[in-house]
């Protein structure tokens, strides 16, 4: 008995790449393009009449963003595997993505076998990222385990004193509230500009406020 193919539908505002993609994929036994738009609210309109298993999506377009759009298609219609293409990216516009539910993201300047990977890959539940970007959200996981590594340094004494600073208390009256020294205080001023690698009272805001310590 022959197996199903995987029914694809191609969406991306340029006609030019949603026709070298086609090219890509005609010859691959399994699968089968079943459509070829060119902006998000069409491809909602075909889903709604047509099944699909794999939708190929570029990620910026005017009419609506793959964002936008794979947000729609996991709401509406669940077992549709979203796969983002895109030129370029940014690892906020990764994290966007994989809260909207997407299947996998991959770059429009990898091969035909990597498309192919891709493609098998997100149809069988899996997810895909391209090699570039798997690296980038690596650095990112690495550099926010980073942040939080710096914070954990911050003795609990240290968190409290920044939190007076961030409210412009000044040395003296931090000293009163907290009933120690003035020196102590300065101390403790200088190991949190030095442990949160800030020189300002703006500085030392911004760093608190990313890590929701104020």
């Amino acid at each position: 008995m022959t197996a199903a193919k995987l029914k694809i539908l191609i969406v991306d505002d340029h006609q030019i790449l949603i026709d070298g993609i086609e090219a890509m994929l005609q010859d691959v036994d399994n699968f089968e393009v079943v459509g070829k738009l060119l902006d998000g609210k069409l491809a909602l309109s075909y889903l709604t009449h047509n099944p699909v298993d794999i939708l190929l999506t570029d990620l910026y377009m005017p009419k609506m963003t793959g964002i936008e759009l794979t947000q729609k298609v996991k709401k509406d219609f669940p077992d549709v595997k979203v796969l983002a293409l895109s030129v370029s990216y940014d690892v906020s516009i990764v994290h966007d993505l994989m809260d909207a539910g997407i299947s996998g993201f991959i770059l429009k300047t990898i091969g035909r076998g990597e498309l192919i990977e891709a493609i098998n890959e997100v149809s069988k539940g899996n997810v895909y990222f391209s090699r570039e970007v798997s690296n980038e959200i690596l650095r990112s996981l690495a550099n926010r385990n980073d942040l939080e590594e710096e914070t954990y340094r911050l003795t609990d004494r240290e968190i409290e004193i920044l939190k007076l600073i961030a409210q412009e208390f000044s040395n003296a009256d931090i000293a009163k509230q907290l009933y120690i020294s003035e020196r102590t205080v300065e101390t403790h001023r200088k190991n949190i500009y030095r442990k949160t690698n800030t020189k300002t009272i703006v500085g030392l805001i911004k760093y608190a406020v990313e890590r929701k310590l104020i």
